[in-house]
């Protein structure tokens, strides 16, 4: 009888401090729960990044990958700005970007404005994606298509400047989104 009562001192003991101990596991659960929402937002900024960045079109060429980002047009400045990222696979590389150009639906062709543009000399790190953009002036009327955008690049590693590998890159079809 005795171990019955000692047990059922031990029990209620323990369910009395149980609940005393509520209100502990509620700010808890509440500090959590917003270090939940936190996580969320940043998943949620993460995710967003990664559709700012999505191709439209993508290549390689000379262990770098070239992907189209944007195409957006403005009606009242008259240009077509073409974002895309550069990204070296092999080594860490210095790039030349050249004889840039676009040719509309209409077979009107734009050459680059330079001033409105990203350097055309960037250094490439292995790995690490570079966003370029090339604008374009004195559009003739909206075209919703570029029928075909290319330049030439010449590439060279850091570690040998003597060794250039040249080469001439194409992008077609690419819908321009006007603002």
């Amino acid at each position: 009888m005795t171990r019955f009562l000692f047990l059922s001192a031990i029990l209620f003991a323990a369910s009395g401090y149980s609940q005393t101990n509520c209100d502990v596991l509620k700010k808890e659960n509440e500090a959590l729960q917003s270090t939940g929402k936190v996580l969320l937002s940043e998943n949620e900024y993460l995710k967003k990044v990664l559709d700012i960045n999505k191709p439209i079109l993508e290549t390689e060429n000379e262990n770098s990958t070239f992907k189209i980002t944007k195409v957006t047009g403005n009606k009242t400045g008259k240009n077509i700005e073409i974002t895309f990222l550069v990204e070296a696979k092999d080594e860490n590389k210095k790039m030349t970007i050249e004889d840039i150009s676009f040719v509309d639906i209409e077979g009107i062709e734009y050459k680059i404005d330079l001033f409105k543009s990203s350097k055309t000399f960037p250094q490439l790190a292995k790995d690490i994606p570079l966003k370029l953009t090339f604008s374009f002036k004195d559009i003739q009327g909206e075209p919703m298509f570029i029928k075909i955008f290319r330049f030439k690049t010449t590439s060279q590693p850091e570690i040998n400047s003597f060794e250039k590998i040249r080469s001439g890159l194409e992008f077609k079809d690419l819908k321009v989104n006007w603002n």
